[in-house]
């Protein structure tokens, strides 16, 4: 913001403005000889001058003279009584005006200025919208005071200044954005959002519901006035509100009211070959909508010449509204051969597009067209109802688009093929992951993607740590197994560089994880999520053996070197140890049923870098707690042996 635009520059001095000095002019006196002695008539009177006229010489005489000394005094300087704001710089040289001006003002910025409405206040720093002060532009302008326009002109002001002070408008400089910033604050609690007037349709009536106009601050002049007060001793200044008119006013909105009754008048034939179909007013009721158009021209021009525009407000047939209606007894011509999205294939690392296939059915965007400007119309109310070839939302052409052809990542983690039920759910969780796509900026979710896990997916009960009464344990859970899949997506993600927006590590210890780098996964509860932060698609794929997951991200390549390092364990702490009497076991027998875990904590730092540069470190801190030996201890009495005599044998 340029200082002098601040304010209007010199034009707006506070002075004589567009009052003239008084100015004598003597009467034309028209020569006339006298006939008697040849005399002139201005002769004859040359001693005769009135007392006012003399009077006005002499002020006039004065003010020049005082002009004139005033123009010696003040060669060089500012003119004597002028003002930049408050503070008085008149007869002053540039160089001592502006280091006042400096001395004076500058300082001014360390003290906020408040704003002010409604008995609410926001406190604005000079720092938060960069304030500053720069007083030669205003320097500049005081000098100009009586420097400017014709002789009249200047000795006015100069004459002026010597009976009032001619002010100088001041203020600071700032950014604008970071001032648009501050303001967005006033505004978010004072803003009224202004409601557009619309139509509501009930059976077969509709009803206007009337335009209400909202209010928001003033920003130019709320910003103008903020400045200015930086370098005014006045430190609080009130907002000005200024009225904001609804898009859609009443008129408009009486302009679909008379077009939505138009479509509630009768019935509505859909006929598609040799095949109709009826829907009475009742249904048509359904399927009106409005909709808020783009701009209309009045067709006449305002003071500054521009085409004025508003908003209008159609009725209209929707087409998701008539679906569902129309679909059902459309039968056999409703008919959708379903389009499918384009995919990727990887094989050996290499990425191919296996192409979209267009679907077939009704053309419900044209008839929903076709309808509005039947019903809305004078002729027959029969529409016509035509199919058409429905693209897909990923065509051949989009994913090429995408930029998915290279891997970006690999991770592989192992498991025991023994425990079947988690095994299933390890491929089941695999398979719903598959083919995930994360658009350019978009943060990927596990738990969004996923879904939870139910019985009716397929997902079956597995062991899982679950809290008992502060103690962690192993219990067979729906879904359970399914933190090798989060965690071998969260090393997947660590390799390739992509930012990790959410990752937990497990509540204890598992060595068969990598080393401070495991994710626990739960519906409901911690989550794992990323961002995709290249200028391209991400694409998942995953695959599974009777032992191992493997995870991949494909796109193109962003250029990311990954470097790492791993702690030592610290803070460890001993597990406790749990005995259960166990009557089927001998006494003095001891067997482990689950087995304890000793906490730790172990931090990973990750080093992002891209052609030598840094561009993030994350560390991921991993506090694991103790986890409870659980021991069986026979208590079964050792069996006792009893041994009889040898049986002897009578005579």
């Amino acid at each position: 913001m340029n200082a002098g635009d601040t304010n209007g520059a010199a034009g707006k001095l506070s002075g004589p403005g567009d009052e003239e000095l008084e100015s004598w002019h003597g009467d034309a006196i028209a020569r006339r000889r006298d006939r008697h002695t040849g005399e002139s008539r201005r002769e004859k009177h040359a001693h005769r001058i009135p007392l006012p006229v003399k009077a006005g010489i002499a002020a006039l005489a004065l003010v020049i003279a005082m002009a004139g000394v005033e123009i010696g005094a003040a060669a060089g300087r500012v003119h004597p009584g002028v003002h930049v704001g408050d503070v008085k710089i008149g007869g002053m040289t540039r160089e001592a005006a502006t280091a006042k001006l400096t001395a004076e003002l500058v300082p001014r910025l360390a003290q906020p200025v408040t704003i002010t409405h409604g008995g609410r206040d926001w406190e604005v720093d000079s720092a938060s919208i960069e304030a500053t002060f720069e007083p030669a532009p205003f320097v500049d302008l005081a000098f100009s005071v009586g420097r400017t326009g014709n002789l009249a002109e200047q000795i006015a002001v100069r004459a002026y200044a010597w009976v009032r002070p001619v002010i100088v408008p001041v203020s600071a400089t700032c950014d604008e954005a970071a001032a648009d910033a501050a303001l967005d604050l006033v505004s978010a609690e004072v803003r009224v959002e202004p409601v557009d007037a619309t139509v509501t349709v009930s059976g077969l009536n509709a009803e206007v519901v009337s335009a209400r106009d909202g209010s928001d601050i003033e920003r130019s002049s709320v910003r103008a006035a903020l400045l200015t007060a930086f370098v005014s001793p006045l430190r609080t200044i009130e907002a000005t509100v200024a009225s904001i008119s609804a898009d859609i006013q009443d008129a408009d909105a009486q302009l679909a009211r008379a077009d939505a009754l138009k479509m509630l008048s009768g019935q509505v034939v859909v006929r598609f070959e040799d095949k109709t179909w009826e829907f009475a007013p009742e249904e048509i009721s359904r399927w009106i909508v409005f909709t808020k158009t783009g701009t209309e021209t009045t067709g006449s021009l305002t003071a500054t010449g521009a085409v004025p525009t508003r908003k209008t407000l159609v009725a209209g047939i929707g087409p998701e509204a008539l679906t569902g209606s129309v679909r059902p007894k459309l039968g056999a011509a409703a008919t959708v051969v379903e389009p499918v999205d384009a995919s990727f294939s990887v094989s050996n690392q290499k990425v191919s597009i296996v192409p979209h296939r267009d679907g077939t059915g009704p053309d419900i965007e044209q008839l929903a067209a076709d309808m509005t400007s039947i019903l809305t119309g004078s002729g027959q109310r029969v529409v016509e109802l035509r199919t058409a070839r429905v693209k897909p939302a990923v065509t051949t052409e989009r994913a090429k688009e995408m930029g998915v052809k290279e891997r970006l990542a690999t991770y592989t983690t192992s498991y025991s093929p023994a425990n079947k039920p988690r095994v299933s759910n390890i491929h089941l969780l695999a398979k719903a992951l598959d083919g995930a796509l994360i658009a350019p900026g978009a943060t990927f979710s596990f738990n969004d993607h996923a879904g939870q896990r139910t019985a009716e997916k397929g997902y079956r009960e597995a062991n899982a740590i679950v809290n008992r009464g502060g103690q962690l344990v192993l219990e067979p859970q729906l879904g359970g197994g399914i933190c090798q899949v989060g965690t071998t997506m969260f090393n997947t993600v660590f390799f390739s560089g992509l930012p990790v927006v959410e990752r937990r590590n497990h509540s204890f210890y598992i060595d068969s994880y990598p080393k401070g780098r495991d994710a626990t996964i739960s519906w409901g509860g911690p989550d794992f999520k990323f961002q995709n932060d290249t200028p391209h698609w991400v694409l998942i794929k995953t695959a599974v053996s009777a032992s191992t997951v493997t995870i991949s991200l494909y796109g193109t390549d962003p250029g990311y070197e990954v470097e790492y390092r791993t702690s030592s364990f610290q803070e460890v702490r001993a597990h406790g140890v749990i005995e259960k009497k166990d009557p089927t076991l001998q006494v003095g027998s001891r067997v482990i049923e689950d087995g304890g875990v000793d906490g730790r904590m172990v931090s990973v730092t990750r080093i992002v870098k891209k052609a030598g540069t840094v561009l993030r470190t994350d560390t991921f801190r991993s506090v694991y707690k103790p986890k409870t030996e659980v021991v069986r201890v026979g208590t079964k009495p050792a069996s006792t042996t009893t041994s009889s005599p040898p049986a002897t044998r009578t005579p």
